[in-house]
């Protein structure tokens, strides 16, 4: 039998999402009645809410009547995280557009993908990335202009095209148009080929986001912790946002509960104690490496982070050790949710006042889950098979990927995770292992067939494995490789030499930082499948032998 939520139905508004944000912030939150009160912090600039409502007004009239962006078009986000994002995205959707977010440090050819996946028309990016867009553009045979190449601080910026004429709003009022108006197209890796585009449509985002609001309204230990604290608490702002952790659970939810965002535009440990002091920020959203960085370093004791009423772990496995230590050490709750790009992306949470250390907690509203055995068989609580869920935030599909799209989802809309694990009698989540052979460095998804592809493009290397190690000092899955080298090339320093030629063709976070190790042949089966797991046990033996 299928697990219900234990948390009571909500309704979903059927609305289009800039309408569910300003709406939302307006009428329940100190904003809706103190509009010029600091909304979205950073370093070098401040953006009130009424500052943020104009400006996204004025980069819609601007994207339809100076860019020509239309209903339906794609917009390539390849940006750090920064003031100006929000109004970018919620502009863009404003007429009608679809939002595709990249990781600004993607390489020239890991852009081209998603360009011509998506068929972006026009890109908003930093200057010091223009080259290697341009450079995507021609590989993907785009028709992208060089003047529809906006950047936040170049020769060409997006500022430029802001107006006050009338544009065509694009208004979504019933729960059908919902569900068929795309809002993003985020990108999510799995274990074959390049990144797959996640159709995520406006209700996706907006029930997710409502998911959460109804959590945290019925949650006793977040409503009596805000009660006490300034109505405009702040929360700092870390995690990347075009990463679909930072994009809902930061960007969307938090400034929807009336949580100024402290930007940063990238991690560094110091600076985020630093924020966190000098704004007692009262929450973060983090992955374990960070949760381990504030565990371990001297660096923290420097500062006062006490603000902080809780954090949550999301985006990659918080294991039960680090999360009970990490609690210990820094005196507040520390807990874990779960999610994937594919449901917008939260499936479970658990109150910080009712840690249950391992559990990433129990189904938000509107979910159902069930448990599968090898046969497809549904199994009981407690027993463990592949995890399945089902509810409003799941993905429409795969970009142009049927194929994909019927293996993911069933045929009664239940979401095949590739994640192992089980829900116990109480219906928290445990996930235990992951079916799929997906590496997740930091949050970050690596495919192993992408890197097997280029490394067989090596001129020295004759074939070639990846899998994931576990790295016990960084808190997280690295990828290894493994690599059989040519008869006649030469093997002087050819460890080396590949992961130079390597880093050179990824983004940082794809780099083989478990390790390249040279074998006489990669293990497969008779069908000619690499077989990973043969490789992951020779490396759980040998991390065994040197305990």
């Amino acid at each position: 039998m299928p697990i219900a939520s234990l948390a009571p139905s909500i309704a979903i508004p059927s609305v289009d999402l800039p309408t569910f944000f300003f709406n939302t912030v307006k009428n329940s939150t100190l904003f809706g009645q103190k509009p010029e009160l600091p909304f979205l912090v950073s370093e070098s600039k401040t953006l009130s809410f009424a500052d943020l409502e104009k400006l996204t007004n004025a980069l819609a009239s601007g994207l339809f009547n100076n860019t020509g962006l239309n209903k339906g078009d794609t917009l390539l986000v390849v940006l750090p995280n920064n003031v100006y994002y929000p109004a970018i995205t919620l502009a863009t959707q404003m007429v009608g557009a679809v939002v595709t977010t990249a990781n600004p440090l993607y390489t020239a050819r890991e852009l081209a993908h998603q360009i011509k996946l998506t068929g972006a028309k026009m890109v908003v990016s930093i200057d010091a990335k223009v080259p290697a867009i341009k450079e995507a553009v021609n590989s993907a045979a785009s028709s992208i202009p060089d003047n529809l190449i906006f950047t936040l601080d170049g020769a060409n910026p997006i500022f430029n095209i802001l107006s006050t004429k009338p544009f065509p709003r694009v208004y979504l009022r019933t729960e059908e148009e919902t569900k068929n108006a795309l809002s993003f197209i985020v990108f999510s890796s799995g274990t074959s080929g390049n990144p797959k585009g996640v159709m995520l449509s406006h209700r996706n985002v907006v029930a997710n986001i409502t998911q959460n609001l109804a959590v945290d309204k019925s949650d006793k230990y977040l409503t009596d912790a805000y009660a006490h604290i300034e109505p405009n608490a702040h929360m700092i702002a870390v995690l990347p946002f075009f990463h679909i952790y930072g994009l809902t659970c930061i960007m969307h939810l938090q400034l929807c509960q009336g949580r100024p965002l402290v930007i940063m535009p990238q991690f560094d440990l110091e600076k985020f104690c630093q924020l966190v002091q000098q704004y007692r920020c009262r929450a973060a959203h983090l992955v374990p490496p960070i949760i381990l960085g504030l565990t371990k370093s001297p660096v923290v004791k420097r500062y006062d982070i006490s603000s902080l009423l809780f954090i949550n772990s999301g985006a990659a496995p918080l294991t039960k050790e680090l999360q009970q230590e990490a609690q210990k050490v820094l005196g507040f709750p520390v807990c874990q949710g779960y999610g994937l790009s594919e449901s917008s992306p939260v499936i479970t949470r658990i109150s910080p006042g009712k840690v249950v250390y391992g559990s990433s907690g129990q189904l938000i509203p509107n979910m159902t889950a069930k448990v599968i055995d090898d046969d497809g068989k549904e199994v009981g609580p407690g027993e463990v098979g592949e995890l399945c869920y089902r509810g409003p935030n799941i993905m429409v599909g795969y970009l142009k990927n049927p194929a994909a799209t019927a293996e993911t989802l069933d045929s009664e809309g239940y979401l095949h995770t590739g994640d192992v694990g089980y829900i116990d009698k109480d219906g928290y989540n445990f996930i235990t292992d992951r079916k799929k052979e997906l590496i997740k460095y930091k949050g970050f998804q690596i495919p192993p067939a992408e890197i097997e592809g280029l490394l067989l493009d090596h001129p020295a290397i004759l074939d070639a494995a990846v899998i994931g190690v576990y790295d016990d000092t960084r808190a997280t899955e690295v990828p290894k490789g493994f690599v059989v080298i040519k008869p006649n090339a030469n093997k002087t320093g050819i460890v080396d030499e590949i992961h130079s030629w390597l880093n050179s063709r990824v983004t940082h976070y794809k780099r083989l930082r478990g390790g390249i190790e040279v074998i006489d042949a990669v293990p497969k089966s008779a069908t000619g499948k690499i077989l990973r797991r043969v490789l992951k046990e020779r490396e759980s033996q040998k991390h065994k032998a040197k305990l």
